[in-house]
């Protein structure tokens, strides 16, 4: 029997610019057994209706009074609770504005891993780079986080097609099994201005789960910018 797949991921209506891209690609993977979950973290219920209109499954997140971050942890969690109680085997994270390929999860699926991911760029301009950070051997203490390399200085001879090894690659494209979700909840840290992808990283790192990466998996990544949410990461980072 095939393994029972959700691909989830938290909504907003600020990436509705390529919401009918994405809905498109996502309701025409070539797997056959997944469902869909968006965790809409709008202002409003309105965007609901959007996305349920795509057959999707929803629900609404209420933004966190303390900011940004914490929503965005509270809309990853409930994408992780769905999974749970719902008994899929594994929940593949894919956000709204990454465009995987049509075989996407058969391929992350062939390798049997329990956390492993495809690849896309993130930052603007100059900045662009891949969405990799290579592991190193630091204190696996929960708490204390990790400043790893980039994988920049490898490339191009990392990005072969081979499967590897990494310390973090984003959620942008992640299939996560289903033991991986019982232990380790989204979180963001009082006093940073890190988001549930780089803790969560940071987190399979301190519980010896491997992330993986397949380097032939390509996804386009649409991003926009954040700096309209600038004063809010601030703000989180001098709390007391």
């Amino acid at each position: 029997m095939l393994p029972k797949i959700l691909i989830a991921a938290p909504q907003h209506e600020s990436k509705n610019y390529c919401w009918e891209e994405w809905s498109e690609r996502i309701k025409s993977l070539t797997y056959s057994n997944y469902d869909v979950f968006i965790a809409d973290n709008s202002p409003s219920k309105l965007n609901l209706k959007k996305i349920k209109k795509a057959g999707f499954k929803a629900d609404h997140v209420v933004q966190n009074k303390k900011g940004l971050l914490y929503t965005i942890r509270d809309s990853h969690n409930v994408c992780r609770e769905f999974a749970l109680k719902n008994n899929y085997d594994y929940m593949l994270h894919i956000e709204t504005d990454v465009i995987p390929p049509f075989d996407v999860i058969e391929r992350l699926l062939a390798h049997n891993r329990t956390v492993i991911g495809g690849i896309y760029d993130i930052f603007y301009g100059k900045k662009r780079k891949l969405m990799i950070q290579v592991p190193e051997e630091y204190d696996k203490s929960v708490n204390s986080y990790r400043k790893v390399a980039w994988a920049e200085h490898l490339e191009p001879d990392f990005f072969d097609g081979k499967v590897k090894q990494v310390y973090h690659a984003g959620l942008g494209c992640m299939l996560i099994k289903n033991e991986v979700l019982e232990n380790v909840k989204f979180r963001v840290l009082k006093g940073t201005d890190f988001f549930p992808d780089t803790w969560f990283a940071n987190d399979c790192y301190s519980y010896n789960i491997p992330i993986f990466v397949d380097t032939s998996i390509q996804c386009k990544h649409r991003n926009f910018t954040w700096l309209v949410n600038l004063d809010e990461i601030k703000k989180l980072v001098n709390e007391k």
